[in-house]
């Protein structure tokens, strides 16, 4: 215990030393988020959380005392990510090219690292236990490249994504150490401090008005990618400690934001990955909430719908009941982008109407 408390301590440490120390070389070498019509934070902000996070996780792991060699693919496919987003935040990459670079770290998770979701569990009952068969490749590398796309997609207010990412990995690593995992808690663990670490520079708090740092494309990538490791590591194996359904609980809500936005692009004959402003967030803001509030209603959403799930099958839910309870919850949410423009109206309007 006293050997993991020092290994939090030293990835915490050393991911805020490294976001303080690598601030001006980012700037020198023009790896920073410059404002645009789309980007109104000021000033430009350097894009180094992805690489300060990466370096703080792999510090804090090297004292561990279990054996690595397993997660090899894990940290390759780390490492191939950030390098290409940082070229990305550099001089912007293709989506064609981003794409292809997730697909291969999605490989080496799946090919080299043995991860695969070979089931779905009981979804609708225990009659119905669904297997995956020759498909467990295919949609684990659908799984693996849409998650990290729609972190990727959730950057889009200071604290969401990395916000969003940690209240995931906190339910993984609860459920992961209350389960007995034996390895990949530690793991989820340690980047979780590193993210929360991050936190504390992008967040923004009464001590600080804006982000001192982003995620940029290559933190996004990295975070998405790693929760996507984990999430089928807590669902799946020998160390399985969730259902499935329940991870689709804890990744509820940037899931299905990607899930109805992609839809909607490709229905009106554009790229999926084209920017726009139809975002959760952006609806908020349109209602008249603050930065700082639309980022607290969704990771606070996001916490909820997390801990409802994985809570309710560590207690023994039946996966058929939290399939039923993510009905509505999916239902209500292409409804509110359905309509997002009057939502958005009506909530301003008694908002508004009580003051």
């Amino acid at each position: 215990m006293i050997q993991i408390a020092g290994q939090v301590l030293l990835t915490f440490v050393m991911t805020a030393t490294l976001l303080m120390v690598l601030r001006r070389p980012a700037v020198q070498a023009g790896l920073v988020d410059k404002p645009t019509s789309r980007k109104r934070h000021g000033r430009p902000v350097p894009l180094i959380g992805g690489i300060c996070i990466i370096l703080g996780f792999f510090t804090g792991i090297l004292p561990a005392e279990l054996g690595l060699r397993d997660y090899q693919a894990l940290f390759t496919g780390m490492t191939l990510l950030l390098i290409v987003g940082v070229v990305d935040d550099l001089i912007d990459v293709r989506p064609g090219y981003k794409f292809g670079f997730q697909t291969i770290a999605a490989f080496l998770l799946s090919v080299w690292g043995g991860l695969l979701v070979t089931d779905l569990g009981y979804l609708f009952g225990y009659q119905w236990y669904i297997e995956l068969g020759l498909l467990a490749l295919p949609f684990t590398l659908l799984c693996v490249v849409g998650l990290t796309n729609a972190i990727n997609m959730f950057d889009g207010l200071d604290g969401l994504a990395s916000g969003t990412t940690a209240v995931a990995l906190g339910w993984l690593t609860l459920a992961g150490f209350l389960g007995e995992a034996d390895k990949w808690p530690l793991l989820s663990g340690l980047l979780l401090t590193a993210v929360l670490a991050f936190l504390v520079f992008n967040a923004r708090n009464p001590w600080r008005r804006r982000a001192a740092s982003f995620l940029g494309d290559s933190g996004s990538m990295v975070l998405g990618f790693a929760l996507a490791w984990f999430c089928i590591e807590a669902a799946t194996g020998s160390e399985a400690v969730l259902p499935p359904i329940a991870i689709g609980w804890i990744l509820a809500l940037p899931v299905m934001d990607a899930l109805i936005l992609m839809g909607r692009r490709i229905l009106r004959g554009q790229t999926p990955f084209r920017a726009d402003r139809e975002h959760l967030h952006h609806t908020l803001s349109r209602a008249g909430f603050t930065h700082g509030q639309s980022v607290f209603i969704l990771v606070l959403s996001s916490f909820i719908l997390g801990g409802t799930g994985s809570l309710a099958a560590l207690a023994g839910a039946p996966e058929w009941l939290l399939t039923v309870g993510l009905i509505p919850i999916a239902l209500c949410h292409i409804a509110f982008h359905a309509r997002a423009w009057r939502v958005a109206a009506f909530i301003r309007r008694k908002r508004y109407s009580k003051t």
